[in-house]
């Protein structure tokens, strides 16, 4: 038993001189680790507020008669339910060319 504690104490020591040694780049690995997990915690409290900014609602997509341009229903110029131009211009050149 008296060994076991004495190979204890020696070991102790050893990391304590060790320790004491590496102080400097130990107290940098914490930091960093400090700085890792605030960066986490930082970026896990600012997804939620960017996911509600940038999830617009679902939008509807037809490509245009004219030019094959695909444009959102609500600013296209609906012609009947399946024909959609993405401008006038479009819509000139397509009745120009029939």
């Amino acid at each position: 038993m008296r060994e076991a504690v004495f190979i204890l104490f020696v070991l102790f020591i050893l990391f304590g001189l060790t320790a004491l040694r590496y102080r400097k780049q130990i107290a940098a690995i914490l930091d960093f680790g400090r700085t890792i997990r605030e960066m986490k915690e930082g970026a896990a409290a600012d997804i939620p507020r960017q996911r509600k900014e940038a999830a617009p609602a679902a939008r509807e997509l037809r490509s245009c008669a004219g030019c094959g341009k695909w444009i959102d229903t609500s600013t296209a110029i609906k012609f009947d339910q399946n024909t959609f131009y993405c401008s006038k211009e479009c819509v000139q050149r397509s009745m120009a060319s029939s």
